[in-house]
């Protein structure tokens, strides 16, 4: 009977178990110092523990990540954490083998944008292949990249479907940073055909409505701290009506700083900012938008790549979480 008794016990024991769906995923990633593990049991679409292995990480500052992050991930059911400062490289580690740990569970999907049954292709099944395939993407070795509509418009105003590229995406405190590659001019000859690529600073505004939010930077050159060359004027220099890129680098880029998508997006074309708020701010007062007329597909497309760019930041967690 005691026997028996035993055995019914262990039976129970086990179907409780089984019963309780919980179940534990390895994975492994490259740390600074060695491998690093990592141990994800999840049940019911949640993450229940995580456990981080890497003895091989820098006593006291790649180790911090190995012991600080397992908690950070369970905190926000996610594998795309602050990294622990000064232990990047761990950090990265860890949380490229967590999200491959949830990628196992089912908890999010490596999806190929080929394998719906239906045949669709759409650019949001594309952007999450290209962060999700590779190293790329949140939580992974590179920034997050995309690829964006953008409602591009030539010189006689016809408008046409075209495309540009987030080559990077960097979350800050309270704005993120983008570098955006997008074609303006489509008329000029092979030898100087360039794309445009605009490094742009938007904000996270305390009120979370993307309306609120607006261009803390705008260059076409340097990053906003003057450390490196982070875009690209592809435009004609000077355009055939004579204005330069000084032109616009005095004058017509710097007109953008501080204005939120509230005002920009009633923007299509120059002919829609008025006069009078082109001239406000200080040092402004002589300058006139129309003196870049015959320039439109430099000046117009800028305003469509700002657009086009808001409509992406507004896809972020900060705004689709509020």
């Amino acid at each position: 009977m005691k026997k028996a008794l035993t055995v019914l016990i262990l039976f129970s024991a086990i179907a409780l178990i089984a019963c309780s769906g919980k179940k534990t995923y390895t994975a492994k990633s490259k740390g600074y110092g060695g491998e690093i593990t990592v141990e994800l049991t999840a049940a019911k679409d949640k993450i229940t523990a995580v456990k981080v292995t890497g003895d091989k990480e820098t006593p006291g500052i790649g180790e911090k990540a190995v012991k600080e992050l397992p908690a950070a991930v369970l905190k926000a059911q996610n594998f795309d954490v602050d990294v622990i400062a000064g232990a990047t490289i761990t950090s990265t580690a860890v949380k490229k083998a967590v999200k491959d740990a949830m990628q196992q569970a089912g908890l999010i999907s490596a999806a190929n944008p080929c394998d719906d049954p239906g045949g669709t292709i759409t650019l949001e099944s594309i952007n999450r292949y290209l962060n999700e395939s590779a190293d790329m993407g949140a939580g992974s070795t590179a920034n997050v990249v995309a690829v964006i509509p953008v409602a591009h418009i030539n010189g006689p105003r016809e408008e046409h479907d075209f495309y540009a590229f987030v080559n990077f995406k960097y979350k800050a405190r309270n704005f993120i940073k983008y570098q955006v590659t997008y074609l303006s001019c489509t008329c000029r000859s092979a030898e100087v055909n360039y794309w445009s690529t605009a490094y742009v600073e938007v904000t996270l505004p305390k009120s979370g409505s993307i309306d609120d939010a607006a261009i803390k930077y705008l260059s076409f050159d340097h990053d906003a701290e003057g450390n490196y060359l982070a875009g690209f004027w592809g435009d004609s220099n000077p355009t055939p009506a004579g204005a330069t890129y000084e032109d616009f680098k005095r004058e017509y880029i710097p007109f953008f700083v501080g204005k939120d998508y509230k005002y920009l997006k009633t923007l299509s074309t120059t002919d829609d900012i008025a006069p009078e708020d082109y001239s406000a701010g200080e040092g402004r007062a002589s300058y006139k938008v129309d003196s870049f007329t015959g320039s439109s597909v430099s000046t117009n497309n800028i305003i469509r790549m700002l657009n086009a760019l808001f409509e992406y930041h507004a896809t972020d967690d900060f705004f689709t979480q509020k």
